[in-house]
């Protein structure tokens, strides 16, 4: 493919394991990483208790488990493929808008990042598109897999290739999957296992995309109510424990035994 893909990404593991098959997939591809605080909870909540500490240690200790080894034995591809990394919200500066303009990809692939400029975004109309770790519109914003887990609508947890636009995912639909779950799972493996999802979406969405390169995607209407948007400033330590007392009271094994499909946006 001589088409130039540009990856804008988070750097945990999940993120770095996503760009990486993405990398592998289309020779002409680069990736600009946006730095996660060291300790990433702060990345997602104010709070700083035990429990969240634990929560989000079990985030790094499952990434490991699932995509150190990868990522380790393609370091040096990745590093040869990495244009820069930058601190988080430094990817909306003038500097950086103008490093995007000489790069002028046919398409740029969001993943796990700040908010994307209005400039950015009207330089490179109908041309970015987010890896959405969450199925809309029923579950839009931060962290929407771990809510259907707090809400026990498992049915909405999944993953959304949207187009871009100036609100929250909240772009027209390119295509979306629900996660397959298995009876042991729990908010760190589906996250995982969404990541590798999220990785076979966005290659088939971008192969997509370049034999069709007029497609605008396609919106679900459902009823505002039904509708959550999630922010990171709910996020606390009591969604936490809801979410675990869920899980041992057996939501995920109840769920397995009877998969609730709902309607989507597949290519």
């Amino acid at each position: 493919m001589k088409e130039k893909i540009l990856i804008i990404s988070g750097n945990l593991l999940k993120h770095k394991f996503a760009a990486l098959k993405v990398l592998k997939k289309f020779k002409n591809s680069k990736v600009i990483f946006e730095k996660y605080p060291k300790k990433i909870f702060k990345n997602y909540t104010k709070t700083s208790s035990e429990i969240i500490k634990k929560h989000f240690h079990n985030v790094e200790r499952y990434e490991k488990q699932y995509f150190k080894k990868y990522i380790e034995a393609e370091k040096k591809f990745l590093q040869k493929r990495t244009l820069l990394s930058v601190n988080k919200g430094k990817i909306n500066t003038k500097k950086f808008y103008n490093l995007l303009i000489k790069e002028n990809p046919k398409i740029i692939l969001i993943n796990a990042t700040s908010k994307i400029s209005d400039d950015i975004l009207n330089k490179f109309k109908n041309k970015i598109i987010n890896i959405h770790a969450g199925l809309t519109p029923y579950y839009k914003g931060a962290g929407c897999n771990v809510w259907t887990f707090y809400y026990k609508e498992l049915k909405y947890t999944g993953i959304t290739i949207h187009f871009v636009n100036s609100k929250i995912d909240s772009g027209m639909i390119i295509t979306q999957k629900q996660s397959k779950f298995q009876k042991n799972d729990n908010t760190h493996t589906i996250g995982c296992k969404n990541a590798i999802l999220g990785s076979k979406l966005a290659i088939k969405s971008i192969l997509f995309l370049l034999k069709n390169s007029s497609y605008k995607g396609k919106n679900l209407k459902i009823r505002k109510k039904n509708i959550k948007v999630c922010f990171k400033k709910s996020f606390n330590e009591n969604v936490v424990k809801a979410v675990n007392k869920n899980i041992e009271q057996g939501m995920v094994k109840d769920y397995c035994r009877k998969v609730q499909k709902i309607k989507l946006v597949e290519i």
